[in-house]
């Protein structure tokens, strides 16, 4: 029978409980999903599951956490039935999730990425906030555009705030982190139209045609994309303002961008 973890002191617990710092997801390049639906959510986007920690009394009286479990074995993950109290070490929700996982880190290089006429990325350079990030990796998975490539020194987006904040959809987009040198040098030769977003040189963002391949950047929301970048970029756009607001939030603009991008791609 296999051992019913009950201490948040037991090695395993306290190595997942490390996961909420990124310098040991950064470490392991792992990170953790929380609640059945999420780590389903994982599953159905071919993650890599590597560790379950479940309430072993509630994988006796519900189908959905028993099925998860079922399907955790069949892909080979360390099974770690547990107790309710101990999985409320991991959050400060009164009712914890049932089950928490540890899932394995998907990124790719930037030479690995599939560039087509259809293609639609979006570049973060230096994105600090997690919430926004998650965000627009939402965006990026609901616009159907290629996934996301983060810039220079980027916030997590295996972070929990990111992972909330993406509702799942991080499992459906295609990560990929550079330098900045390293990220203009590969857009020069990759063949796709860098968009980048400010006021020197813009045109309004419904302009373009946005044929072939395109990459938007995105810069902070104080200072926007640097002028290295920004002297890379093909195409400068702006979102046109009627009040008297002079800048969007970093996830609204993105999501405007993705979403224009996208739909001329596809309506065309």
């Amino acid at each position: 029978m296999t051992e019913i973890i009950s201490s948040l002191a037991n090695g395993k617990v306290k190595n997942m409980r490390k996961l909420r710092e990124r310098k040991y997801r950064d470490r392991t390049q792992t990170h953790l999903v929380e609640g059945v639906r999420a780590i389903e959510e994982g599953l159905a986007g071919h993650a890599h599951l590597i560790q379950l920690l479940y309430d072993h009394t509630l994988a006796a009286q519900q189908d959905d956490l028993a099925a998860l479990v079922a399907t955790a074995q069949r892909c080979n993950a360390e099974l770690l039935p547990t107790t309710r109290e101990v999985l409320g070490g991991f959050s400060s929700r009164d009712n914890p999730h049932a089950a928490i996982a540890v899932f394995a880190q998907r990124w790719q290089t930037l030479d690995t990425l599939a560039l087509s006429e259809q293609s639609v990325w979006i570049a973060l350079e230096s994105p600090r906030d997690p919430g926004n990030l998650g965000t627009i990796i939402r965006s990026c998975e609901a616009s159907g555009a290629s996934g996301v490539i983060l810039i220079d020194h980027a916030c997590d987006p295996y972070s929990p705030e990111a992972m909330r904040a993406s509702t799942g959809a991080l499992f459906g987009v295609t990560l990929a982190k550079t330098g900045l040198a390293e990220f203009i040098n590969w857009h020069a030769r990759s063949g796709a139209t860098l968009v980048g977003t400010g006021l020197e040189r813009s045109a309004d963002y419904r302009a373009p045609s946005y044929a072939g391949p395109i990459i938007i950047v995105m810069g902070t929301e104080r200072d926007g994309i640097t002028r290295q970048l920004h002297d890379a970029c093909q195409q400068i756009v702006r979102i046109p303002m009627r009040g008297n607001t002079d800048s969007l939030n970093l996830s609204v603009a993105s999501a405007l961008m993705l979403f224009e991008v996208t739909n001329r791609k596809y309506n065309d």
